[in-house]
Protein backbone atom coordinates (compact mmCIF):
# COMPACT_ATOMS: atom_id res chain seq x y z
CA UNK A 1 0.00 0.00 0.00
CA UNK A 2 2.85 2.59 1.02
CA UNK A 3 4.32 1.69 -2.35
CA UNK A 4 1.12 2.32 -4.46
CA UNK A 5 1.09 5.75 -2.08
CA UNK A 6 4.25 6.48 -3.11
CA UNK A 7 4.21 5.59 -6.91
CA UNK A 8 1.32 8.52 -6.98
CA UNK A 9 2.67 11.16 -5.21
CA UNK A 10 5.63 10.32 -7.50
CA UNK A 11 3.18 11.18 -10.60
CA UNK A 12 1.54 13.91 -9.37
CA UNK A 13 4.58 15.40 -8.24
CA UNK A 14 5.67 14.59 -12.16
CA UNK A 15 3.10 15.60 -13.34
CA UNK A 16 2.98 19.07 -11.34
CA UNK A 17 6.20 19.61 -12.57
CA UNK A 18 5.72 18.86 -16.38
CA UNK A 19 2.72 21.21 -16.09
CA UNK A 20 4.66 24.09 -14.20
CA UNK A 21 7.85 23.49 -17.29
CA UNK A 22 5.06 24.18 -19.56
CA UNK A 23 3.37 27.33 -17.64
CA UNK A 24 7.03 28.77 -17.54
CA UNK A 25 7.74 27.83 -21.33
CA UNK A 26 4.49 29.95 -22.26
CA UNK A 27 5.31 32.85 -19.61
CA UNK A 28 8.99 32.61 -21.09
CA UNK A 29 7.40 33.02 -25.24
CA UNK A 30 4.97 35.62 -23.96
CA UNK A 31 7.68 37.77 -22.56
CA UNK A 32 9.92 36.98 -25.57
CA UNK A 33 7.25 38.29 -27.59
CA UNK A 34 6.15 41.76 -25.67
CA UNK A 35 10.06 42.50 -25.92
CA UNK A 36 10.10 41.71 -29.76
CA UNK A 37 6.66 44.23 -29.80
CA UNK A 38 8.62 47.09 -27.84
CA UNK A 39 11.16 46.94 -30.24
CA UNK A 40 8.58 47.04 -33.12
CA UNK A 41 9.30 43.55 -34.64
CA UNK A 42 6.80 41.33 -35.35
CA UNK A 43 5.91 38.79 -32.05
CA UNK A 44 5.98 35.05 -32.70
CA UNK A 45 2.77 33.21 -31.83
CA UNK A 46 3.15 31.13 -28.70
CA UNK A 47 3.18 27.50 -29.59
CA UNK A 48 3.49 25.75 -25.68
CA UNK A 49 0.06 24.99 -24.78
CA UNK A 50 0.08 24.74 -20.19
CA UNK A 51 -2.56 22.97 -18.81
CA UNK A 52 -4.72 25.66 -16.95
CA UNK A 53 -5.62 29.19 -16.78
CA UNK A 54 -2.25 30.35 -18.39
CA UNK A 55 -4.01 28.98 -21.66
CA UNK A 56 -6.43 31.76 -22.13
CA UNK A 57 -3.60 34.53 -21.86
CA UNK A 58 -1.75 32.63 -24.49
CA UNK A 59 -4.22 32.51 -26.88
CA UNK A 60 -5.14 36.26 -25.91
CA UNK A 61 -1.65 37.25 -26.76
CA UNK A 62 -1.46 35.13 -29.96
CA UNK A 63 -4.48 36.68 -31.20
CA UNK A 64 -3.82 40.50 -29.66
CA UNK A 65 -0.08 40.69 -30.80
CA UNK A 66 -0.45 40.91 -34.28
CA UNK A 67 -3.01 44.08 -34.29
CA UNK A 68 -0.92 45.56 -31.46
CA UNK A 69 2.41 45.22 -34.03
CA UNK A 70 0.32 46.74 -36.89
CA UNK A 71 -1.17 49.51 -34.85
CA UNK A 72 2.78 50.19 -33.86
CA UNK A 73 3.44 49.91 -37.31
CA UNK A 74 0.62 52.92 -38.28
CA UNK A 75 1.20 54.59 -35.26
CA UNK A 76 5.12 55.39 -36.54
CA UNK A 77 4.42 55.69 -40.17
CA UNK A 78 2.22 58.68 -38.78
CA UNK A 79 4.70 60.39 -36.51
CA UNK A 80 7.06 59.84 -39.25
CA UNK A 81 4.66 61.74 -41.94
CA UNK A 82 3.94 64.48 -39.27
CA UNK A 83 7.88 64.96 -39.02
CA UNK A 84 8.52 65.23 -42.27
CA UNK A 85 5.58 67.54 -43.12
CA UNK A 86 6.92 69.60 -39.96
CA UNK A 87 9.83 69.66 -41.44
CA UNK A 88 9.15 70.87 -44.60
CA UNK A 89 7.02 73.74 -43.11
CA UNK A 90 8.43 77.12 -44.25
CA UNK A 91 6.42 78.49 -40.78
CA UNK A 92 8.20 77.93 -37.29
CA UNK A 93 6.46 75.76 -34.96
CA UNK A 94 6.89 75.15 -31.54
CA UNK A 95 4.89 73.02 -28.97
CA UNK A 96 5.39 73.57 -25.34
CA UNK A 97 4.01 71.58 -22.11
CA UNK A 98 2.07 73.16 -19.14
CA UNK A 99 5.28 73.69 -17.57
CA UNK A 100 7.21 75.44 -20.24
CA UNK A 101 9.26 73.37 -21.70
CA UNK A 102 9.87 72.37 -24.87
CA UNK A 103 8.47 69.47 -26.23
CA UNK A 104 9.14 70.13 -30.08
CA UNK A 105 10.86 72.63 -33.01
CA UNK A 106 10.97 71.93 -36.25
CA UNK A 107 13.98 73.13 -38.50
CA UNK A 108 12.28 76.14 -39.29
CA UNK A 109 12.24 76.72 -36.01
CA UNK A 110 15.74 75.60 -35.45
CA UNK A 111 16.84 78.34 -37.60
CA UNK A 112 14.49 81.14 -36.86
CA UNK A 113 15.24 81.01 -32.63
CA UNK A 114 18.59 79.21 -32.63
CA UNK A 115 17.98 76.03 -31.48
CA UNK A 116 19.33 72.66 -31.77
CA UNK A 117 18.48 69.15 -30.52
CA UNK A 118 19.55 69.37 -27.02
CA UNK A 119 17.11 72.50 -27.11
CA UNK A 120 14.24 69.68 -26.18
CA UNK A 121 12.97 69.73 -22.52
CA UNK A 122 14.55 72.84 -21.63
CA UNK A 123 12.02 75.93 -20.59
CA UNK A 124 11.30 78.40 -22.96
CA UNK A 125 12.64 81.59 -21.32
CA UNK A 126 15.92 80.29 -21.25
CA UNK A 127 15.86 79.02 -25.07
CA UNK A 128 14.10 82.19 -26.42
CA UNK A 129 14.81 85.63 -24.58
CA UNK A 130 12.13 87.47 -26.24
CA UNK A 131 9.45 89.09 -23.76
CA UNK A 132 6.59 89.12 -27.27
CA UNK A 133 7.37 84.93 -27.49
CA UNK A 134 7.10 84.25 -24.05
CA UNK A 135 3.71 86.62 -23.84
CA UNK A 136 2.60 84.96 -27.34
CA UNK A 137 3.23 80.88 -25.13
CA UNK A 138 1.06 82.56 -22.17
CA UNK A 139 -1.59 84.26 -23.89
CA UNK A 140 -2.12 80.78 -25.50
CA UNK A 141 -2.39 78.59 -22.20
CA UNK A 142 -4.73 81.32 -21.31
CA UNK A 143 -7.16 80.84 -24.55
CA UNK A 144 -10.63 79.80 -24.18
CA UNK A 145 -10.41 78.10 -27.71
CA UNK A 146 -8.47 76.37 -30.37
CA UNK A 147 -6.55 79.38 -32.43
CA UNK A 148 -8.12 81.96 -30.11
CA UNK A 149 -4.03 84.18 -30.33
CA UNK A 150 -3.45 85.81 -33.17
CA UNK A 151 -0.85 88.18 -33.25
CA UNK A 152 2.32 90.10 -34.54
CA UNK A 153 5.57 90.72 -32.67
CA UNK A 154 9.41 91.29 -33.62
CA UNK A 155 11.88 89.80 -32.91
CA UNK A 156 15.30 91.10 -32.48
CA UNK A 157 18.64 89.77 -34.25
CA UNK A 158 20.12 87.04 -31.86
CA UNK A 159 23.68 88.13 -30.55
CA UNK A 160 26.92 87.70 -32.17
CA UNK A 161 24.62 87.69 -35.66
CA UNK A 162 23.93 90.57 -37.84
CA UNK A 163 20.36 89.56 -38.71
CA UNK A 164 17.99 92.12 -38.52
CA UNK A 165 14.84 92.33 -36.80
CA UNK A 166 11.73 89.98 -37.94
CA UNK A 167 8.43 90.73 -38.16
CA UNK A 168 6.28 87.03 -36.81
CA UNK A 169 2.72 86.16 -37.39
CA UNK A 170 2.21 83.71 -34.34
CA UNK A 171 -1.06 81.53 -33.98
CA UNK A 172 -1.23 79.66 -30.64
CA UNK A 173 -3.43 77.06 -30.42
CA UNK A 174 -3.68 75.24 -26.65
CA UNK A 175 -4.00 71.48 -26.35
CA UNK A 176 -6.95 70.12 -25.10
CA UNK A 177 -7.73 69.34 -21.28
CA UNK A 178 -8.25 71.54 -18.18
CA UNK A 179 -5.99 73.41 -18.05
CA UNK A 180 -3.86 72.59 -21.48
CA UNK A 181 -1.83 69.58 -21.88
CA UNK A 182 0.60 71.97 -23.83
CA UNK A 183 0.43 74.65 -26.49
CA UNK A 184 1.49 75.01 -30.19
CA UNK A 185 2.83 78.24 -31.87
CA UNK A 186 3.09 78.30 -35.46
CA UNK A 187 5.17 81.46 -36.19
CA UNK A 188 4.99 82.94 -39.95
CA UNK A 189 8.05 85.25 -41.15
CA UNK A 190 6.02 88.25 -42.69
CA UNK A 191 9.28 90.82 -42.57
CA UNK A 192 9.29 91.12 -46.20
CA UNK A 193 5.55 91.15 -46.63
CA UNK A 194 5.37 93.85 -44.17
CA UNK A 195 8.39 95.62 -46.54
CA UNK A 196 6.00 95.11 -49.58
CA UNK A 197 3.21 96.64 -48.44
CA UNK A 198 5.51 99.50 -47.13
CA UNK A 199 6.99 100.12 -50.39
CA UNK A 200 3.73 100.21 -52.17
CA UNK A 201 2.25 102.66 -49.44
CA UNK A 202 5.53 104.67 -50.23
CA UNK A 203 4.83 104.16 -53.82
CA UNK A 204 1.53 105.81 -53.70
CA UNK A 205 2.21 108.64 -51.85
CA UNK A 206 5.21 109.26 -53.11
CA UNK A 207 3.69 109.18 -57.09
CA UNK A 208 0.57 111.00 -56.15
CA UNK A 209 2.75 114.17 -55.31
CA UNK A 210 4.97 113.80 -57.87
CA UNK A 211 1.64 113.67 -60.18
CA UNK A 212 0.19 116.09 -58.14
CA UNK A 213 2.80 118.90 -58.45
CA UNK A 214 2.62 119.56 -61.99
CA UNK A 215 -0.78 119.26 -62.39
CA UNK A 216 -1.35 121.76 -59.69
CA UNK A 217 1.27 124.10 -61.83
CA UNK A 218 -1.22 123.84 -64.63
CA UNK A 219 -4.28 124.36 -63.28
CA UNK A 220 -2.89 127.56 -61.60
CA UNK A 221 -1.51 128.93 -64.80
CA UNK A 222 -4.61 127.70 -66.74
CA UNK A 223 -6.87 129.58 -64.46
CA UNK A 224 -4.38 132.97 -64.64
CA UNK A 225 -4.81 132.80 -68.22
CA UNK A 226 -8.58 132.04 -68.17
CA UNK A 227 -8.89 134.79 -65.48
CA UNK A 228 -6.96 137.49 -66.84
CA UNK A 229 -3.42 136.72 -67.93
CA UNK A 230 -4.53 135.42 -72.11
CA UNK A 231 -5.42 139.19 -73.03
CA UNK A 232 -2.06 140.47 -71.57
CA UNK A 233 0.81 139.67 -74.31
CA UNK A 234 3.23 140.54 -71.80
CA UNK A 235 2.57 137.30 -69.79
CA UNK A 236 0.28 135.09 -71.77
CA UNK A 237 3.16 133.30 -73.73
CA UNK A 238 5.32 133.17 -70.99
CA UNK A 239 2.61 130.98 -68.72
CA UNK A 240 1.75 129.04 -71.69
CA UNK A 241 5.49 127.99 -72.04
CA UNK A 242 5.21 126.78 -68.40
CA UNK A 243 2.15 125.08 -69.18
CA UNK A 244 4.05 123.05 -71.74
CA UNK A 245 7.28 122.72 -69.64
CA UNK A 246 4.90 120.99 -67.05
CA UNK A 247 3.38 119.15 -69.51
CA UNK A 248 6.62 117.61 -71.11
CA UNK A 249 7.92 116.75 -67.14
CA UNK A 250 4.08 114.73 -66.40
CA UNK A 251 4.77 112.86 -69.47
CA UNK A 252 7.98 112.05 -68.32
CA UNK A 253 7.28 111.06 -65.51
CA UNK A 254 4.00 108.66 -66.57
CA UNK A 255 6.47 107.25 -69.01
CA UNK A 256 9.41 106.09 -66.78
CA UNK A 257 6.61 105.17 -64.08
CA UNK A 258 5.06 102.93 -67.00
CA UNK A 259 8.59 101.91 -68.00
CA UNK A 260 9.45 100.57 -64.27
CA UNK A 261 5.88 98.71 -64.08
CA UNK A 262 6.69 96.54 -67.31
CA UNK A 263 9.96 95.96 -66.00
CA UNK A 264 8.81 95.02 -62.70
CA UNK A 265 6.21 92.37 -63.94
CA UNK A 266 9.00 91.49 -67.48
CA UNK A 267 6.49 92.63 -69.83
CA UNK A 268 9.42 94.61 -71.65
CA UNK A 269 10.49 91.43 -73.21
CA UNK A 270 14.35 92.88 -74.61
CA UNK A 271 15.86 90.49 -77.30
CA UNK A 272 19.65 89.95 -75.95
CA UNK A 273 22.15 89.38 -78.86
CA UNK A 274 25.87 89.82 -78.81
CA UNK A 275 26.27 93.52 -78.85
CA UNK A 276 29.72 95.92 -78.81
CA UNK A 277 29.28 98.18 -76.05
CA UNK A 278 31.88 100.63 -77.31
CA UNK A 279 29.98 101.62 -79.99
CA UNK A 280 26.45 101.95 -78.52
CA UNK A 281 28.39 103.70 -75.28
CA UNK A 282 30.07 106.04 -77.86
CA UNK A 283 26.43 106.93 -79.34
CA UNK A 284 25.16 108.01 -75.60
CA UNK A 285 27.93 109.92 -74.77
CA UNK A 286 27.71 112.06 -77.68
CA UNK A 287 23.86 112.37 -77.46
CA UNK A 288 24.50 114.17 -74.20
CA UNK A 289 27.98 115.81 -75.38
CA UNK A 290 26.05 119.67 -76.33
CA UNK A 291 24.09 119.74 -73.00
CA UNK A 292 26.85 119.08 -71.07
CA UNK A 293 29.27 121.48 -72.85
CA UNK A 294 26.12 123.89 -72.54
CA UNK A 295 26.64 123.49 -69.16
CA UNK A 296 29.92 124.31 -69.20
CA UNK A 297 30.99 121.07 -68.29
CA UNK A 298 33.88 118.62 -69.74
CA UNK A 299 32.60 114.96 -71.07
CA UNK A 300 35.41 112.76 -70.99
CA UNK A 301 35.04 109.18 -73.00
CA UNK A 302 37.72 106.40 -72.50
CA UNK A 303 36.88 102.82 -73.95
CA UNK A 304 40.22 102.18 -74.66
CA UNK A 305 40.09 99.36 -72.57
CA UNK A 306 37.58 97.62 -74.35
CA UNK A 307 38.94 95.71 -77.52
CA UNK A 308 36.74 94.80 -80.43
CA UNK A 309 35.58 91.01 -78.73
CA UNK A 310 34.06 93.27 -75.99
CA UNK A 311 30.58 92.35 -76.30
CA UNK A 312 27.33 91.38 -74.05
CA UNK A 313 24.32 89.37 -74.51
CA UNK A 314 21.91 92.48 -74.49
CA UNK A 315 19.20 94.39 -76.28
CA UNK A 316 20.75 98.03 -77.25
CA UNK A 317 17.76 99.61 -75.92
CA UNK A 318 18.13 98.37 -72.52
CA UNK A 319 21.94 99.47 -72.61
CA UNK A 320 21.06 102.93 -74.00
CA UNK A 321 18.42 103.29 -71.31
CA UNK A 322 20.57 102.37 -68.78
CA UNK A 323 23.93 105.06 -69.86
CA UNK A 324 21.60 107.81 -70.77
CA UNK A 325 20.14 107.76 -67.16
CA UNK A 326 23.65 107.61 -65.44
CA UNK A 327 25.37 110.50 -67.96
CA UNK A 328 21.52 112.48 -67.43
CA UNK A 329 22.35 112.38 -63.73
CA UNK A 330 26.12 113.05 -63.92
CA UNK A 331 25.40 116.36 -66.15
CA UNK A 332 22.29 117.86 -64.07
CA UNK A 333 24.15 117.42 -60.22
CA UNK A 334 27.59 118.52 -61.41
CA UNK A 335 28.11 121.97 -60.84
CA UNK A 336 29.41 124.28 -64.03
CA UNK A 337 33.15 124.02 -64.55
CA UNK A 338 33.12 120.16 -63.67
CA UNK A 339 33.63 116.82 -65.05
CA UNK A 340 31.95 114.28 -66.29
CA UNK A 341 33.78 110.86 -67.41
CA UNK A 342 32.74 107.60 -68.94
CA UNK A 343 35.39 104.81 -68.66
CA UNK A 344 34.61 101.22 -69.93
CA UNK A 345 37.53 98.73 -68.91
CA UNK A 346 37.02 94.47 -69.39
CA UNK A 347 37.83 91.42 -68.06
CA UNK A 348 38.03 87.96 -69.11
CA UNK A 349 34.29 87.58 -67.30
CA UNK A 350 32.70 90.92 -67.37
CA UNK A 351 33.28 94.57 -68.88
CA UNK A 352 33.02 97.47 -66.43
CA UNK A 353 31.34 100.86 -67.22
CA UNK A 354 31.92 103.91 -64.80
CA UNK A 355 30.37 107.25 -65.18
CA UNK A 356 32.05 109.61 -63.06
CA UNK A 357 31.56 112.96 -61.64
CA UNK A 358 33.05 115.92 -59.78
CA UNK A 359 29.15 117.19 -58.54
CA UNK A 360 27.77 117.63 -54.97
CA UNK A 361 28.08 113.64 -54.19
CA UNK A 362 25.97 111.66 -51.68
CA UNK A 363 25.99 111.43 -48.09
CA UNK A 364 27.10 107.92 -47.31
CA UNK A 365 23.62 107.15 -44.64
CA UNK A 366 21.84 108.07 -48.01
CA UNK A 367 23.65 105.85 -50.65
CA UNK A 368 21.61 102.31 -49.56
CA UNK A 369 18.12 104.08 -50.59
CA UNK A 370 19.09 105.87 -54.22
CA UNK A 371 17.68 103.15 -56.15
CA UNK A 372 14.46 103.03 -54.76
CA UNK A 373 11.32 104.60 -56.68
CA UNK A 374 11.25 108.62 -56.17
CA UNK A 375 13.94 108.65 -53.24
CA UNK A 376 15.65 111.92 -53.88
CA UNK A 377 18.77 112.80 -51.39
CA UNK A 378 18.00 116.47 -52.35
CA UNK A 379 14.02 116.85 -53.20
CA UNK A 380 13.85 120.63 -54.17
CA UNK A 381 16.80 120.20 -56.53
CA UNK A 382 15.71 117.33 -58.40
CA UNK A 383 12.54 118.97 -59.10
CA UNK A 384 14.04 121.87 -59.87
CA UNK A 385 15.98 120.35 -62.54
CA UNK A 386 13.50 118.04 -63.56
CA UNK A 387 13.77 114.40 -62.77
CA UNK A 388 11.48 111.77 -62.09
CA UNK A 389 13.21 110.02 -59.35
CA UNK A 390 12.74 106.96 -61.34
CA UNK A 391 15.69 106.64 -63.26
CA UNK A 392 18.11 104.86 -61.23
CA UNK A 393 15.16 102.18 -60.25
CA UNK A 394 14.73 101.70 -64.07
CA UNK A 395 18.65 101.44 -64.12
CA UNK A 396 18.84 98.83 -61.54
CA UNK A 397 16.14 96.77 -62.75
CA UNK A 398 17.81 96.79 -66.30
CA UNK A 399 20.92 95.95 -65.35
CA UNK A 400 19.27 92.95 -63.40
CA UNK A 401 17.81 91.89 -66.15
CA UNK A 402 21.30 91.60 -67.81
CA UNK A 403 22.51 89.27 -65.39
CA UNK A 404 24.88 92.58 -63.57
CA UNK A 405 25.14 94.64 -61.28
CA UNK A 406 25.45 98.42 -60.37
CA UNK A 407 26.93 99.83 -57.34
CA UNK A 408 27.70 103.53 -55.68
CA UNK A 409 30.69 104.69 -54.51
CA UNK A 410 30.47 108.64 -53.44
CA UNK A 411 31.69 111.37 -51.20
CA UNK A 412 30.38 114.48 -50.17
CA UNK A 413 31.94 117.07 -51.68
CA UNK A 414 33.94 114.95 -53.96
CA UNK A 415 31.54 113.45 -56.42
CA UNK A 416 30.20 110.15 -57.24
CA UNK A 417 30.82 107.09 -59.23
CA UNK A 418 28.18 104.70 -61.05
CA UNK A 419 29.91 101.50 -62.15
CA UNK A 420 28.08 98.58 -64.02
CA UNK A 421 29.03 95.40 -63.95
CA UNK A 422 27.83 93.27 -66.82
CA UNK A 423 28.89 89.64 -67.81
CA UNK A 424 31.21 89.31 -70.83
CA UNK A 425 29.31 87.09 -73.75
CA UNK A 426 31.24 83.96 -74.12
CA UNK A 427 32.53 82.99 -78.23
CA UNK A 428 30.52 79.85 -79.23
CA UNK A 429 32.10 76.78 -79.03
CA UNK A 430 33.34 75.46 -82.47
CA UNK A 431 30.91 72.79 -83.70
CA UNK A 432 32.34 69.51 -84.82
CA UNK A 433 30.97 70.04 -88.77
CA UNK A 434 33.08 73.01 -88.77
CA UNK A 435 36.05 71.63 -87.07
CA UNK A 436 36.45 69.03 -89.39
CA UNK A 437 35.88 71.37 -92.28
CA UNK A 438 38.87 73.27 -91.52
CA UNK A 439 40.98 69.52 -90.64
CA UNK A 440 39.96 68.69 -94.22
Amino acid sequence: MAYVVSALVLVLASAAAAVALRRARAAGEVAMGLVRLAEGRRARPVLARPWGGPDALVSAFNATAPEIHDRIQRLEADRQQLRVVLGAMAEAVLAVDPRRRLLFANASADALFGLDGSSVGRLMPELIRSPQVQEAVESTFRAAHPDAYLAELTLAGREGLRASSRILAVRGSPLPGKPPAGAVLVFHDVTDLRRLERMRQDFVANASHELKTPLASIKAYAETLLDWALEDPAVNRRFVERIDEQADRLDSLIHDMLSLARLEANQDVFRHDPLGLAAVLGRCVEAHRDRAESGDLTLEFDVDALDAGATILADEEAVRQIFDNLIDNAIKYTPPGGRVGVVGSASAAEIVVAVSDTGLGIPREEQARIFERFYRVDKARSRELGGTGLGLAIVKHLVSSLQGRVEVTSRLGAGSTFTVRLPRAQAPAPSPTSTAAEAG
